[in-house]
């Protein structure tokens, strides 16, 4: 008597295999923009996609090399359609959360005031500067309804270099 090669758990997967007594549902589930994708039904004995599938970006929403920036108070990413901070960073002595939410109002008031002038231009960056602090806030080139918005020490913080750090992180963001 020959003894099954492998594992109880292989044996019995590749006798149910054998004799096609197991069926397999694959679903896949669409990504967040919409596309709609068909459920694929794989019916009978198992089978193996030989073609490579094709991979969704993944999501990274990952401020924290903002927190490199010298001078920074704190920073959030925040989507101005919701009004929702989708991260942070820093801000112990910030409420980063009524910031976030404060500043999409500023985001919608200029661009209200752009579609009233006409001027047929998007937001590359807004900077509010108080007494002691920068604010910059920045949307996002690739999804304009989401921002990046810092707050500065203004006696620490070299604002073009921060600019320059914010777009760096831009870059890093999918979404």
């Amino acid at each position: 008597m020959s003894k099954p090669k492998g594992d109880a758990t292989s044996v019995l997967a590749r006798f149910n295999e054998r004799f096609g007594l197991v069926q397999r549902y694959v679903i896949t589930i669409p990504p967040a923009n919409n596309r709609v994708r068909p459920v694929n039904q794989i019916s009978g004995a198992i089978q193996t996609n030989k073609s490579k599938a094709k991979k969704e970006p993944n999501m990274s929403l990952d401020i924290s090399k903002l927190s490199e920036i010298k001078g920074l108070l704190g920073a959030c990413l925040v989507d101005s359609d919701t009004g929702l901070v989708l991260d942070t960073e820093g801000g112990s002595k910030f409420d980063l959360e009524t910031a976030g939410a404060a500043n999409v109002e500023v985001v919608r008031a200029k661009l209200q005031a752009i579609e009233a002038l006409k001027l047929n231009d998007t937001i590359e960056d807004i900077l509010i500067t108080l007494g002691k602090q920068f604010h910059l806030v920045r949307p996002l080139d690739k999804n304009p309804n989401i921002f990046v918005y810092v707050a500065l020490d203004k006696k620490t913080a070299n604002l073009g270099l921060a600019r320059l750090q914010v777009k760096a992180v831009e870059e890093t963001l999918s979404l």
